[in-house]
């Protein structure tokens, strides 16, 4: 843990990320999971009436989902996922303001915003490699601004096995990186993403790579541009991560691209019409 605000601001700049040690409470934690234990037994007993209620258990607070899951019950575990991103500890999470101070210091600005379209929950399924995110850096895929930072909370200790998102430290100085499609490991149903970051292997074995293993009152912060990319969960549970982003309203790029979100809202990151942004 950094203990200093200025040391963190400096680690960061330096290295594009920070991780920051016991930041949420555990009774907001312990109430989240609880929400989800709750949402997932109400939609799992629509399609199995036999199920009956089950004293909760932070341990086992998604074994519904994880359940559904087993059964292959895609719309239960669709509607979980979307039931999630309406739990209001996240927006107690995304509201919080010791993350929004901290982040004007980190962005470099005060006029900051969220994208309202770019948070939501990953849930890493154990032994799953479909829904595995590749390389790839938050800003392609969420625009807003390049001066922007993606906050990770986790909803269980993340272990080694459990695949803990691998984010290659100081990557995020060489700006952004063009990216290629190629659909057909899409089409062999391999994968849901067809985008590859464009990287000499030289250079991405110069990074240092740094395993985000956060324990569950853990924060994670890291820069728009650092590339990152999930690791295999060869563990029996998942790996919940609650993920919001906050960036810069007045990034002259924010501005020429009038506060433009990214996929989620319809928009594909163009590099003609997006700038290199250097931190």
């Amino acid at each position: 843990m950094i203990n200093s605000q200025n040391l963190s601001v400096n680690y960061y700049k330096k290295n594009g990320f920070l991780i920051i040690k016991n930041f949420h409470s555990k009774k907001l934690i312990n109430q989240i999971k609880k929400d989800i234990f709750e949402i997932s037994f109400e939609l799992y007993r629509k399609y199995n009436p036999n199920s009956f209620p089950v004293k909760y258990s932070s341990e086992t607070f998604d074994k519904f989902l994880l359940q559904a899951k087993k059964e292959n019950l895609v719309e239960v575990t669709s509607s979980i996922y979307d039931a999630c991103k309406k739990i209001r500890g996240f927006y107690q999470i995304m509201g919080n303001e010791k993350i929004l101070d901290l982040s004007e210091k980190l962005i470099g600005s005060k006029k900051i915003g969220l994208l309202n379209r770019g948070f939501g929950v990953r849930i890493d399924y154990p032994h799953d490699r479909y829904w595995k995110a590749r390389l790839h850096q938050d800003y392609t895929s969420q625009l807003g601004s390049p001066n922007g930072i993606v906050i990770y909370t986790s909803l269980r200790d993340v272990k080694q096995k459990m695949g803990p998102v691998l984010l290659y430290s100081k990557s995020h100085k060489h700006g952004v990186f063009q990216t290629s499609v190629n659909t057909q490991k899409v089409k062999e149903k391999k994968t849901y993403d067809p985008y590859y970051v464009k990287i000499s292997k030289k250079l991405i074995k110069s990074f240092k790579i740094k395993y985000l293993k956060l324990n569950e009152t853990d924060i994670g912060i890291f820069n728009f541009l650092l590339l990152h990319q999930s690791g295999f969960n060869n563990s029996n549970y998942i790996r919940w991560s609650l993920i919001h982003r906050i960036f810069d309203f007045s990034n002259t790029q924010s501005i020429e691209n009038n506060y433009n979100g990214g996929l989620m809202e319809g928009n594909i990151y163009n590099s003609k019409k997006h700038e290199k942004f250097i931190s």
